[in-house]
């Protein structure tokens, strides 16, 4: 398209280029795929540095001198982080730029991670850890950010869902090393493995990842350096940096996005979705976190209490990927409801497996624990699936995110719930952390089965139109 303008009474012509086409008709090779794949490799240390507190905190116990219950502020520091960092960094990267937002990530998981290797006690652990979080927080969205900008619409779905897959397998590349690692050359080494990773995935991200296209549409003495990554993109040299280069947007409603997702048709949902994220995230984390600590209070070994964490992060691959796949088929309500209340039958027999035979039936507790890594990770990629689903293109942003910064609450009421279970007096049964869990996941299956907005079966699936997308009938 031509668009005319005029400057110092010379007649100019520009080329209006909607980058968004562009990106969609180029082939997923190249830069696309280039950043897809330094995403997943980044989002591995990611599910790494997540975990690095519950693999180490067993072995902090006897060293430190300390009790289960004085591990909570520290679990909790990178649930508090990673909410401010989900917020901040978005908010960020609006401003300076997607990919220097994302450095700064990355930056913080190196620095929180060496600072913790070097900590002498709870509070200087606590403090780092908040730094690790908030990077830990701004990572995951960002990175989904820029995979979704820089690739083809026809594959962007599965490369988002392949990048926030690798956060589990990192988890369970993580526990594995730590089954290693800790028993040989102490819990130090974790942290610094941790801080190693990110810094180098941050020296190969300033010099090989580009800046979001949509960032830079947005600023115009910035398209020159735009029009260079789109020529890399198509394989040709077909823009000069004179182009208007412009971003289409579908228009948005009078109001204020908030009140709108609190208001008919989408109250409900919005309730519901809250509720799902909220509770899935504390099921979720409390596992995360404390599995390793609670299966050490059993009596089991400490590399034994590491394998469970893998078979956790490991199921959470199988829910991820093969949900998502029922779900394309048989439709959300049926399958990420029964997936769910298959983790929570799982937990409640974890208990009473805990209770029957304790920590010697290692290989049945593993596989209970596969199942409920299966349901809680699944489970949390179904909500942002339905999320989407569930509004209209002008809310849909905001609503997931709103969302998912709720979820934060969920995160940290965990690390409070679990210090609580483990400063009873007398101490709790084991079994009891697994009866909690199992209940929170009741409130997930019926809040998720709740839903109105729920993805349809594909064989009788309807053509939606994007003004009903939000539509409770649908």
């Amino acid at each position: 398209m031509l668009r005319v303008g005029y400057g110092g009474g010379t007649r100019m012509e520009k080329r209006e280029v909607e980058i968004s086409e562009v990106i969609d008709s180029a082939k997923f090779v190249g830069l696309p795929l280039g950043i897809t794949v330094l995403t997943i490799f980044i989002m591995l240390v990611d599910g790494f540095d997540l975990q690095t507190m519950s693999f180490v905190a067993p072995a902090l116990l006897p060293e430190w001198g300390i009790e289960r219950s004085d591990l909570t502020l520290v679990l909790t520091g990178s649930m508090i982080g990673m909410a401010v960092g989900s917020v901040l960094l978005g908010w960020l990267g609006d401003r300076i730029g997607r990919k220097n937002s994302y450095l700064v990530c990355i930056a913080f998981l190196f620095v929180g991670s060496l600072m913790s290797a070097l900590s002498t006690g709870l509070n200087d652990l606590f403090a780092w850890r908040v730094l690790t979080g908030i990077g830990l927080g701004g990572v995951t969205p960002l990175a989904a950010t820029m995979i979704s900008e820089w690739t083809p619409k026809r594959v962007r779905v599965v490369a988002v869902a392949c990048s926030i897959v690798a956060v589990p397998l990192g988890g369970s590349i993580g526990a594995e090393v730590a089954r290693w690692v800790i028993p040989n050359f102490g819990w130090r080494t974790i942290f610094y493995i941790g801080a190693a990773l990110p810094l180098v995935f941050l020296l190969i991200a300033l010099f090989l990842l580009p800046e979001s296209p949509k960032y830079l549409t947005q600023r115009p003495s910035r398209h020159a350096q735009l029009a260079r990554m789109l020529n890399r993109l198509v394989g040709e040299k077909r823009f000069d940096g004179t182009e208007r280069f412009i971003v289409a947007e579908p228009p948005r409603p009078p109001g204020n996005w908030f009140a709108m997702l609190l208001k008919p048709p989408y109250l409900s949902t919005t309730l519901l979705l809250w509720a799902a994220f909220a509770f899935n995230t504390l099921a979720l984390y409390a596992f995360t976190n404390f599995l390793p600590t609670v299966l050490t209070a059993t009596g089991m070994p400490l590399e034994q209490a590491l394998r469970g964490s893998t078979f956790f992060n490991f199921g959470g691959l199988f829910g991820a990927v093969g949900g998502s796949v029922l779900i394309a088929l048989l439709g959300s309500r049926l399958v990420g409801s029964s997936i769910s209340l298959m983790g929570a039958i799982a937990v409640f027999i974890t208990g009473v497996t805990i209770v029957a035979l304790g920590a010697s039936a290692d290989a049945q507790l593993y596989f209970l624990i596969l199942l409920a890594g299966v349901a809680m990770h699944g489970m949390q990629n179904f909500l942002y699936a339905v999320g989407a689903h569930s509004y209209p293109t002008y809310i849909r942003a905001s609503g997931v995110g709103t969302a998912q910064t709720v979820s934060r609450i969920g995160g940290v009421m965990s690390s409070v719930l679990a210090g609580a279970f483990f400063a009873m007096e007398p101490a709790a049964p084991v079994s009891l952390f697994f009866y909690m869990v199992g209940g929170v996941l009741v409130v997930v299956v019926i809040s998720f089965f709740s839903l109105r907005t729920h993805i349809p079966p594909n064989r009788s699936r309807p053509a939606l139109k994007e003004a009903g997308a939000g539509d409770p009938a649908h």
